[in-house]
């Protein structure tokens, strides 16, 4: 018994069958094979282990003889491989040596994963870790062996959305990931290093949830990051942002203080699609500090429009302030307002008062502050919502 001895591609497509009907976890669990850790079939938009359908295969073929084990026969290019080849099969190899390599495979991966989903768009965890989209659900997984050999401090793959998000923090569109925080500072500074890899080498990445027994997946692009407040930005799309966001450049584009923008409705939540970007970009330019207050708890610190979201105002961050959340909702019922001209807080003759808003700075003082036309705007806006003003 030889693995050579398999020549009928029928009965590798009765294997294949078979996995499909089973699940990958069944069908090895069955046959005793463990999952792939290189090699895989990629046949109509699906992966699939090598070694196993092969062992199975050959069982198809020779019904006297059964399915080889895992012992029996050899796996790789010598012997599986060559043989499913010969057949008319694409067998493909998860070692990427190029960027270009592991592009193509985790597009292949997804390919995978979209194909197995359910009605309810869902995956079995089996699915996910089997073509290493994820390797352990405890946050970001690099998988380091494989991919260092790409870039030395290794790229990510996957990385787990717990669902404990504000609304503006993840919507259809994209969601602020929080940088890792284990107790381990080395490991969580290889991690983030690793996904701000994955940014510069424009590589997808898999956002997993879990929905009970099964996983949702989300084919993703990490578009930028922060470090202060320990934030990445990561787009969901099917094709990479066109620029990282790993620095401030708000002052080499035109100013906008109007877009267009869109606003969708999660149950009683209106979300603003590119309110993570926006977050991180008012970070990037400010800081994740509120100037009026002195909060620097990036946890606590919100971005602010100037121009507001409902009344067309852009994403430009020089129409935003970082501000801490109670200033924010304040800032929002007009409570108070900033002079264009003087930078500085002005309040309600009728109050509350600064102190009683708790702002202990009310001059502007930044290295770099918003677009006179964005505060101009606010202020006459706040004008005509108030009487005068102190």
């Amino acid at each position: 018994m030889k693995i050579q001895d398999l020549t009928d591609s029928g009965a590798v497509e009765k294997a294949l069958a078979e996995y499909d009907e089973r699940g990958g976890l069944a069908f090895r669990k069955r046959y005793d094979f463990g999952a792939s850790t290189r090699y895989y079939i990629s046949h109509a938009g699906r992966l699939y282990d090598a070694k196993a359908i092969a062992g199975v295969a050959y069982g198809y073929q020779h019904t006297l003889t059964g399915a080889l084990s895992k012992k029996q026969f050899d796996g790789g290019e010598a012997a599986t491989n060559k043989v499913l080849r010969r057949l008319g099969f694409t067998v493909v190899d998860n070692q990427s040596k190029t960027v270009e390599e592991e592009r193509a495979w985790r597009l292949l991966v997804w390919e995978d994963l979209v194909d197995r989903r359910n009605e309810a768009g869902l995956v079995t965890p089996d699915a996910v870790r089997s073509v290493g989209a994820y390797g352990s659900f405890r946050g970001i997984w690099v998988d380091s062996a494989r991919t260092k050999k790409i870039h030395p401090a290794g790229v990510a793959v996957g990385l787990k959305h717990t669902g404990q998000h504000y609304p503006d923090e993840f919507s259809d569109s994209g969601a602020l990931y929080h940088y890792p925080i284990t107790g381990r500072p080395g490991h969580d500074l290889a991690e983030v290093n690793a996904t701000k890899a994955a940014a510069e080498l424009k590589l997808p990445v898999f956002v997993i949830n879990e929905v009970g027994e099964y996983r949702g997946v989300r084919l993703a692009w990490v578009e930028g990051w922060e470090d202060e407040s320990h934030l990445f930005l990561v787009q969901f799309s099917d094709a990479p942002p066109e620029r990282i966001i790993d620095r401030d450049r708000s002052e080499e584009e035109p100013f906008s203080l109007e877009g267009n923008r869109s606003r969708k409705r999660r149950g009683s939540v209106t979300v603003r699609p590119d309110q993570a970007r926006f977050k991180i970009e008012v970070f990037r330019r400010y800081g994740p500090h509120c100037p009026l207050s002195g909060i620097a708890v990036p946890e606590m610190v919100e971005a602010a429009h100037l121009r507001g979201d409902a009344d067309g105002g852009s994403s430009d961050p020089r129409n935003g302030l970082p501000m801490n959340a109670a200033l924010h909702r304040a800032f929002d019922a007009h409570l108070f307002a900033i002079n264009p001209d003087t930078l500085t807080v002005e309040v309600r003759r009728e109050g509350p008062t600064l102190e009683e808003l708790g702002i202990i700075q009310p001059k502007l003082d930044l290295p770099r502050l918003p677009h006179h036309d964005a505060l101009a705007w606010r202020y006459a806006e706040w004008l005509q919502r108030t009487s005068r003003t102190v």
